[in-house]
């Protein structure tokens, strides 16, 4: 099936980005979720006698890979040269700029 314009000017758009600022920024919002899921959830009120209840392994999955997934966001941003202004950050072409330069 053939893409309309609209399509491929999309995918175009896409690879015109800084990849890895836009993930930087969906995976720290990632993070904010699963710090809220978190504090949602008090451990004091969990029923941990039911069994088919699996709320407790299920939030032990979240915080065991918590501290990689923040190590990993933090390196993310490093090498991303995230500014904190995502729009910007997005938008920044660091790839066509290294070719570009790489011509001259």
């Amino acid at each position: 099936m053939a893409r309309t314009i609209e399509e491929a000017e999309g995918l175009i758009r896409l690879y015109e980005q800084n990849g890895s600022a836009n993930l930087f920024y969906a995976l720290n919002r990632k993070q904010n979720e699963m710090a809220q899921m978190l504090n949602k959830s008090n451990l004091a009120n969990l029923d941990l006698t039911d069994a088919k209840d699996k709320t407790f392994e299920r939030l032990k999955i979240v915080w065991n890979d918590a501290a990689n997934i923040a190590v990993a966001v933090k390196a993310l941003g490093e090498t991303a040269g995230v500014t904190g202004d995502e729009t910007k950050d997005i938008e920044n072409k660091p790839f066509i700029e290294t070719v570009a330069t790489k011509r001259d």
